[in-house]
């Protein structure tokens, strides 16, 4: 590498903003939730659920102004002739840092991620009130994948 290339590099670095880093990580930390939740799902895949990925384009705002349009793809999950989608709609939430919509008839679903004071990542279940009231959030866990699939596929 050139000490030109070395000094772009570096000025690359200065010049990302926070946001800009959190945006460039995003998906990333959503393709690692799709692949803990394909192995949870393994057994049923192998009796014939199907697992895919829709790419998909992303247009949000920074609470700063800044404006963020990146491509991120959506789990769709399909059987017994139904499907949950998995939409990461947002990086930059209010109540967390990041935000992904489980859409499936009749139940709208969020998992809503959070990062602890050692930046270990961690993703919440919660459900989508269309009231004002909005319910508290657990923890995701395969259990609770579970049952989302059992109820959102009819299984």
């Amino acid at each position: 590498m050139s000490k030109a290339d070395e000094l772009a590099a570096k000025l690359k670095q200065t010049r990302l903003t926070g946001a800009d880093q959190a945006i460039d990580g995003w998906p990333g930390q959503v393709y690692e939730l799709y692949q803990r939740i394909e192995t949870w799902l393994l057994p049923l895949t192998e009796a014939g659920l199907v697992l895919r990925r829709n790419p998909t384009h992303v247009f949000e705002s920074h609470p700063d102004g800044d404006a963020y349009d990146y491509a991120i793809d959506q789990l769709v999950i399909t059987g017994n002739e139904r499907s949950l989608t998995f939409d990461p709609v947002a990086r930059f939430t209010a109540d967390g840092e990041g935000r992904v919509e489980i859409h499936t008839t009749g139940n709208e679903l969020a998992l809503l991620r959070t990062v602890d004071e050692h930046g270990e990542t961690h993703w919440w279940l919660q459900t989508i009130e269309q009231a004002t009231a909005q319910l508290d959030a657990v923890a995701l866990t395969e259990s609770d994948l579970l049952v989302v699939v059992q109820q959102g596929l009819a299984l």
